[in-house]
């Protein structure tokens, strides 16, 4: 049997007609009922259609349009070439090497990718043609007349389709955002990427500045093995022997602060890389060259051609403008169209008679034209072309920012170079040599060895600070600042 749709009325093979005893097959209808019929059908069909039609209201030159910032494609990462280590047989590990283990077993990355798998769910959805299964109905039962009973059967198959091209903007709506689910991948990537660039850097300095520190001790314990001489031979107040340990202690403290601080860096690239094993081998590399930032615009157009996140908010404006289109074309009529059959059995003696029947149901959309889903398609739309705008002035504002850091960077890190790096071996031998003949006491020893201890922390300040900003900048850009000085083994 049929099923009622809403807004439709059902007719069965046999109803009643006014006027009469009996029941007639709706196939016998006179063939002027049947085109009054047929007519008001068609009537109701083009109402229905037109309905719809005129409630879409949006023309394409008021929508936002893709490609204003940057490219509406997935980016092509910058990621050196490569197959990620064994963690089982390394020994020592580079940064491109570092790079590539990141990008493929990175924790951050591998849930992003896995979050695509929700995007291509609703691709395959979207590729079934037919919104709904066919409907298989039966039904059976009798028919009494004066005492006397017959027998009925009908079976009917019926299916509900599409007429306004949903499927295929339905599958358009689903592969935009399959698009934009594999930028979102994208601009995590890239975070990782940065993120493992930045603490690589970190850990070298901070080596060198385990180094400094463990060079102040080395001096710190000559001047502790001289003031001790000098007090068992009395030529000096025990007082002195005193200072010396405590600036000893003090040297020394600067010590396991930078192990721990490099410790802690491996730490952190460990669980940011996804490195499985306890301990992370040793990060073997060299540092960038110090060097002044980019030309503005041309760093502004390296964001505009490779920058992730711009990207994505284009994407998201194609996605939304699919996924309105697709709205406004749900809220056309979705028709059932099926086939039915029937057999009567009369309870008297006249034959028993076959009844075929195809069946047409189309909703009159009136009340509902799916209002909520264009409403909130449209909103959407205008949320990603909102955000879009607010993501590239926030990335404008930042790059700039970032520019000027790294240059007063540059700017810190060569006023320690020329001044106080250089004589620093040098400094630190005629302290020693000028504390051994008298010209200097204990006490000024140990103020100038705590300035240039103050100095050189400060120097490895500056120059940290230079490379995480370069780190920043490169973030914003989008891909690296200068590739060919990047060295590593």
């Amino acid at each position: 049997m049929d099923h009622e749709q809403p807004g439709a009325q059902r007719r069965c093979p046999w109803q009643r007609l006014p006027g009469t005893g009996g029941y007639h097959s709706a196939l016998r209808t006179p063939f002027a009922a049947r085109t009054r019929n047929v007519a008001l059908g068609l009537a109701l069909v083009a109402g229905s259609s037109l309905t719809p039609g005129c409630a879409s209201t949006h023309a394409s030159s008021t929508l936002p349009e893709p490609g204003i910032y940057a490219p509406p494609e997935v980016a092509q990462l910058y990621i050196p070439s490569g197959t990620p280590v064994d963690p089982s047989g390394a020994s020592e590990l580079s940064l491109d090497q570092l790079l590539v283990f990141a990008d493929a077993y990175s924790p951050a990355v591998q849930s992003a990718r896995a979050r695509v798998g929700l995007a291509d769910a609703e691709v395959i959805g979207a590729e079934i043609v037919f919104p709904a299964n066919p409907q298989l109905s039966f039904g059976a039962g009798g028919r009494t007349i004066e005492g006397a009973t017959g027998f009925e059967f009908e079976v009917a198959v019926q299916q509900r389709i599409e007429i306004a091209g949903e499927p295929g903007l339905r599958l358009d709506a689903a592969e935009d955002q399959q698009r934009l689910s594999e930028a979102a991948v994208n601009e995590v990537r890239w975070s990782v990427h940065v993120e493992v660039h930045r603490l690589f850097v970190d850990i070298l300095l901070v080596r060198e500045r385990l180094e400094q520190a463990e060079r102040f001790v080395a001096f710190a314990q000559s001047m502790r093995d001289i003031a001790a001489r000098q007090v068992e031979a009395g030529e000096s107040s025990p007082l002195i022997l005193l200072v010396a340990d405590a600036d000893l202690a003090q040297t020394r403290e600067a010590v396991i602060e930078a192990r721990q601080a490099g410790e802690s860096l491996e730490a952190r690239l460990a669980a940011v890389i996804g490195w499985p094993e306890a301990t992370l081998p040793d990060v073997q590399g060299s540092l960038p060259e110090v060097r002044q930032a980019p030309d503005v615009n041309s760093l502004l157009a390296l964001m505009a051609e490779h920058h992730p996140s711009l990207r994505t908010r284009e994407l998201a404006v194609v996605a939304g403008r699919s996924r309105l289109a697709l709205e406004d074309r749900e809220a056309w009529p979705e028709p059932t169209v099926g086939l039915s059959y029937g057999r009567e059995a009369a309870p008297g003696p006249e034959a028993e008679a076959d009844v075929w029947l195809f069946n047409l149901t189309f909703p009159i959309p009136l009340w509902r034209t799916n209002q909520d889903g264009r409403a909130r398609a449209e909103a959407e739309l205008v949320v990603a072309d909102r955000e879009r705008e607010a993501t590239a002035t926030r990335l404008r504002g930042d790059l700039l920012q970032a520019a000027i850091a790294l240059n007063a960077a540059v700017d810190r890190v060569a006023l320690y170079e020329t001044g106080v790096v250089p004589q620093l071996e040098e400094n630190l031998v005629l302290l020693q040599r000028a504390y051994e003949l008298g010209e200097v006491d204990v006490h000024q020893v140990s103020q100038t060895r705590e300035r240039l201890l103050t100095a050189t922390g400060q120097y490895i300040d500056a120059r940290i600070t230079y490379h995480e900003t370069a780190a920043t900048l490169e973030g914003l850009v989008g891909t690296e600042l200068w590739p060919a000085q990047e060295v590593s083994p």
